[in-house]
């Protein structure tokens, strides 16, 4: 099979998916697979992509695990769910379709971010399906969202056109940078990534699915909160004690609501461990294999 680190590395814009389609309800669903052995599915978060797995942890976890990631409804190259399509508990319905699509059984799901809700929802409504759970700075409970205004301007479509413009002219690009510094922080973000991720999230279409996600995402994770408590597979929660995006604080809480769960902590972290710390990430990932006897 090709080598996705290479074809990403070598695109110079959003020009073409590195990867493959499967339609699932109805959806087609963009993902990249390489590797052979147990299936590891990968959740990127919000304005994310598979490049967050493909530029990171992707080729080393092929190594010995069946790798996969997707791209999210409305994310990436993949279509969008067209009922209540940015919730967690709709986006873990569509990507299980597509696991399923794809033969991948009983998989070990690893969710960043927004991603990590997507991830528990799925584990939550298909009992026994999934072998084991990590999060990565999980995005999992509510915090209350962007305010109202922000959400005003974000529903016109004029603005999310500016938006992306500026962000993708000389101009705004000292606004992009800061964003991905402090997403990174304390470390930076490759020059690859620094590229191709926000070309592709800055496209009006992945901007109008980003604006959807944030109005379903708190509704959400209302919803999860108190089925946390019922998950019956086992979770490894990763946390980078520098995260400026998620509070840490926010994994310590799952922890502690999640009946079979592990935390790790990073010191030297922040929001995007896969990158920054990912022998940690990789290890918190045979230690969910192990907990969930793949």
């Amino acid at each position: 099979m090709t080598n996705r680190y290479d074809t990403a590395v070598a695109l110079t814009g959003v020009e073409a998916p590195p990867g493959q389609f499967v339609t699932a309800v109805g959806v087609p669903i963009h993902y990249v697979r390489w590797g052979a052995g147990p299936p590891v599915v990968y959740i990127h978060g919000a304005k994310g992509s598979v490049y967050d797995f493909l530029l990171s942890i992707g080729g080393r976890l092929a190594l010995r695990y069946t790798a996969v990631a997707c791209d999210r409804p409305g994310s990436g190259f993949s279509g969008r769910a067209t009922q209540d399509g940015g919730s967690p508990q709709t986006q873990a319905a569509v990507l299980r379709a597509a696991a399923a699509a794809l033969g991948l059984e009983r998989p070990l799901l690893v969710g960043h971010s927004f991603g990590a809700a997507v991830a528990l929802a799925w584990a939550l409504d298909a009992p026994g399906e999934v072998a084991a759970v990590v999060t990565l700075s999980g995005y999992v409970l509510p915090l209350g969202g962007p305010p109202p205004w922000v959400l005003a301007l974000m529903r016109s479509r004029t603005t999310l056109r500016a938006v992306g413009r500026l962000g993708r002219s000389g101009l705004g690009r000292p606004l992009v940078d800061g964003a991905l510094r402090r997403a990174f922080f304390p470390g930076r973000p490759p020059e690859d990534y620094a590229r191709i991720a926000p070309a592709l999230a800055l496209d009006e279409a992945r901007l109008v699915s980003d604006r959807d996600d944030r109005e379903s995402a708190e509704a959400g994770l209302r919803a999860l909160r108190p089925r946390y408590a019922r998950l019956d597979a086992p979770v490894v929660v990763v946390v980078g004690e520098q995260d400026r995006i998620v509070p840490p604080s926010t994994s310590e809480k799952l922890q502690a609501l999640l009946p079979r769960a592990e935390i790790v902590r990073l010191p030297g972290s922040g929001h995007m461990p896969q990158f920054t710390d990912p022998d940690a990430v990789l290890a918190a990932v045979d230690r969910a294999a192990d907990l969930g006897g793949v």
